[in-house]
């Protein structure tokens, strides 16, 4: 690729040192962040990124770079040649089975046939398949998408792999996923710092990276620094991750020896995690369960509803119990625990009168009456009636002639801070 009124490479392609290129005045060159994977443990590509030095050797931003007014279509030149430079680099880091993560502006998926052909024949001479390249769509908010959709199809006929950058911040988001159908979904930063931050997000963040899974994408999240994102990633079914945590951006290839080590760190933790999880969970959802049938014995003896749910309604995390009939009717209003738990001022929004309201089509009525005389347990969901994230026990019951089924609906972010669980987006009841 010859661009002489842009850049000016220096190196070879049989020479083990690092290509650079000169730029108007400033020395540019590349830098290697490897994306690791947690099924591996081991980093299966590298992110190249821009870096740029005045002629003090000062570090220039590379956006200062990049940002720079040129001429129509000069830019794409320069966006082309620096990707030219980050390959070139990249064939000395990389072993042969590892990929390439370039960044490209939307504009340049809309490229002429002659261009194309150049593109192969510059990789065919690195020894780079396309297969070992993913482009990375970055974010604009203007262009023209239909012309994008179609340049994306057409790498991807020759093998690319594509990948959308920082999903959840900017214009990225779920329709842009529908819309370019990437191989690889990128989540921005801020989303993992969000969700180290704040219960409620990491609670979401499985359901979202499951909801992208769906997609046909694999997920990978960047920016980790720190211990808990790098959990939270593990703990949300993840796929790649890539931060400081595990390793900063460099010149020359990673140490997988140091880093595997700090992965191996984070898989322990996560299994210890998991484990105590588990049993503190079923010690904490065992006592629901035995008030619950003890409920549903009272009430079979002729014991009115209120009554047969005391000792069920003391339990803390109780939020309310409510009575169905055969037909999935609700008889009578939410009867509401007496001693409010800990996000009990949530429960104060609710206007909704619950009486009468029919529940058969919920998870915790069908089940129930699909399996008679036994506690079933639902997944965390969002309930209308309280306004509050909740996991919902109910049991089926014959009494008086007719079936009937006992419900019970717990504070799960109360319940859940005691353990580690509940990482379930809302779902409506």
């Amino acid at each position: 690729m010859e661009l002489p009124d842009l850049l000016q490479f220096s190196g070879n392609d049989a020479s083990p040192q690092s290509s650079f290129a000169l730029f108007e005045g400033l020395t540019l060159s590349s830098a290697f962040q490897p994306i690791f994977s947690f099924s591996q443990h081991r980093p299966i590509g590298y992110e190249a990124l821009l870096r740029a030095h005045d002629r003090a050797h000062n570090e220039v931003e590379p956006q200062k770079v990049l940002n720079r007014p040129f001429a129509r279509g000069r830019w794409n030149n320069l966006e082309r040649g620096i990707q030219l430079l980050h390959a070139s680099n990249f064939v000395r880091v990389a072993n042969a089975h590892q990929r390439l993560f370039l960044n490209v502006r939307p504009n340049a998926f809309i490229i002429s046939e002659a261009y194309r052909r150049l593109i192969e024949d510059t990789l065919a001479r690195l020894q780079l398949t396309p297969e070992r390249v993913v482009l990375e769509v970055l974010e604009t908010p203007n262009g023209n998408l239909e012309r994008l959709i179609e340049g994306i199809a057409s790498f991807r006929q020759q093998g690319f792999l594509i990948a959308l950058d920082d999903f959840g911040a900017g214009h990225s988001n779920i329709d842009r996923v529908w819309q370019l159908q990437p191989d690889i979904v990128k989540l921005d930063r801020s989303v993992i710092a969000q969700a180290a931050r704040e219960p409620r997000v990491a609670r979401m963040l499985p359901r979202l990276i499951s909801l992208l899974h769906e997609t046909g994408a694999l997920v990978l999240v960047e920016g980790i620094e720190t211990q808990i994102e790098a959990l939270l990633s593990m703990e949300c079914d993840a796929d790649l991750v890539q931060g400081f945590y595990f390793a900063r951006p460099a010149p020359g290839k990673v140490d997988e020896e140091s880093c595997r080590a700090v992965m191996d760190s984070i898989s322990e933790m996560f299994r210890a995690r998991v484990e105590l999880n588990a049993h503190t969970k079923t010690m904490l959802l065992s006592a629901y369960t035995v008030a619950m049938e003890s409920a549903a014995e009272r009430f079979c003896t002729g014991i009115d509803f209120p009554h047969a749910i005391e000792d069920l309604l003391r339990l803390e995390g109780t939020a309310r119990c409510f009575l169905l009939d055969a037909q999935g009717f609700q008889v009578g209003d939410d009867i509401k625990a007496a001693q409010p738990c800990i996000s009990a001022p949530n429960l104060s929004r609710s206007t909704a009168d619950a009486s009468e309201s029919c529940w058969d089509k919920r998870p915790y009525f069908r089940n129930a009456i699909g399996e008679p005389g036994t506690v079933q347990i639902t997944e965390p969901y969002l309930s209308i009636n309280g306004v509050h994230q909740c996991v919902t026990f109910s049991i089926a019951i014959s009494a008086r002639g007719s079936m009937w089924v006992l419900c019970a609906d717990t504070d799960w972010q109360h319940v859940a801070g005691h353990y580690d669980v509940g990482n379930a987006m809302s779902r409506n009841r």
